[in-house]
């Protein structure tokens, strides 16, 4: 498990339709974050924090593979039967820590964090961990709620702004794109 943070959601109760919402659906699109991500049928992405498969589903429509990193069992195996009924077989789910991703060093063309970064402990670690699973010139995707009040999301003192995963990302990543919208930012990087 990830150290314990301010806030961490659990896998506990009715987690599925919190997490899939018709009201987070209209919000976020997954389709208008993977438009903008501009992935290639060549890339094996890393989705880390994968939950219940929000992004990692149709972005397995994408890629070449996905591999759905999360935390809690319960979250990947919604994952797994979700994928199953869509019959993506190109997603591999493997329960992991942040700070230790179960992947070989440069494995991966593309991590992708989606509303994970305000619960890491140690944001910087887990970026340096993140350039390590990349191979050359490999991206990586950073999706946070705004540090602003909005409809659902974490607490706002646990949110972070844009400025804090750039400035623990330059050290290992170059940004390229900064997207915002009234619920969310997106931050597309190359690394370093």
């Amino acid at each position: 498990m990830w150290t314990v943070t301010p806030h961490k959601f659990k896998a506990e109760g009715d987690f599925v339709s919190r997490l899939d919402r018709p009201e987070r659906r209209k919000a976020i699109p997954p389709s208008d974050v993977i438009q903008r991500m501009n992935v290639s049928k060549k890339d094996v992405l890393l989705d880390l924090g994968a939950g219940i498969g929000y992004f990692s589903i149709p972005l397995s429509a994408k890629v070449r593979a996905v591999i759905a990193v999360d935390s809690e069992p319960k979250m990947l195996e919604v994952l797994g039967q979700r994928a199953a009924r869509r019959r993506r077989d190109n997603i591999r789910t493997l329960v992991g820590e942040a700070l230790s991703l179960p992947v070989p060093d440069g494995s991966v063309d593309r991590v992708f964090l989606a509303f994970v970064y305000h619960e890491l402990p140690l944001p910087a670690l887990v970026l340096e961990e993140c350039s390590r699973v990349l191979g050359p010139k490999g991206r990586l995707t950073v999706v946070e709620f705004q540090k602003w009040d909005t409809p659902f999301g974490p607490p706002v003192h646990d949110r972070k702004p844009p400025e804090h995963v750039e400035k623990r990302a330059k050290k290992r990543f170059w940004m390229e794109a900064h997207y915002s919208e009234a619920v969310y930012y997106q931050l597309e990087f190359r690394k370093l």
